[in-house]
């Protein structure tokens, strides 16, 4: 029993310590728009996800579902929910083929957000990103990557860059059956 009683004060001492550490780390854990170079930046445990391709990386959760982000720091978004952020493109027949949806960081102004990200009320149903709020109920603003509208094409047809995109017409008979040469 007397040996014992030496290890009582270092196993006391080894146990706060171990306690101490494991607080540390978990006061530590990236949060959702976080900056990260690769997705264990953002969690060891491979519940987040570093998209490398928002500018200095962002720790999101890919794939989110209404209920799903950590509700204390991020909401569910979906991008690419329509197929062409032009007006007249627009396509409420059917979802695009290009929407994913991510946790993003939520905010209530632009120095909530790190440097590069501006904070942004997703809640317009014509916003630059295409985005539709997956999760209604944690506000309606975002840490986003900033688009300017002289970045945006706002007409289709506009310097003749594109052509008339947004329109498909059936071909003529003669391109049907393989033009002037079939």
């Amino acid at each position: 029993m007397l040996w014992i009683r030496p290890l009582m004060p270092r196993l006391s001492q080894t146990l706060w310590l171990l306690c101490a550490l494991v607080a540390v780390a978990a006061g530590c854990k990236p949060k959702i728009g976080d900056d990260c170079q690769v997705s264990t930046d953002c969690s060891a445990a491979a519940d987040r996800l570093c998209d490398i391709t928002a500018p200095g990386g962002y720790c999101t959760v890919y794939n989110c579902e209404p209920g799903t982000c950590p509700e204390d720091e991020s909401l569910c978004v979906e991008f690419g929910g329509q197929r062409s952020p032009i007006a007249k493109c627009l396509d409420k027949q059917s979802p695009s083929p290009y929407a994913r949806a991510f946790c993003m960081q939520t905010c209530d102004s632009d120095s909530d957000c790190r440097s590069g990200y501006s904070c942004e009320d997703l809640s317009k149903a014509t916003n630059p990103w295409a985005a539709i709020l997956i999760d209604r109920d944690r506000g309606n603003r975002a840490c986003v990557v900033p688009i300017s509208s002289s970045s945006l094409i706002s007409d289709p047809g506009e310097d003749a860059a594109f052509g008339d995109v947004c329109r498909s017409a059936r071909p003529t008979t003669s391109e049907a059956q393989g033009g002037a040469g079939g």
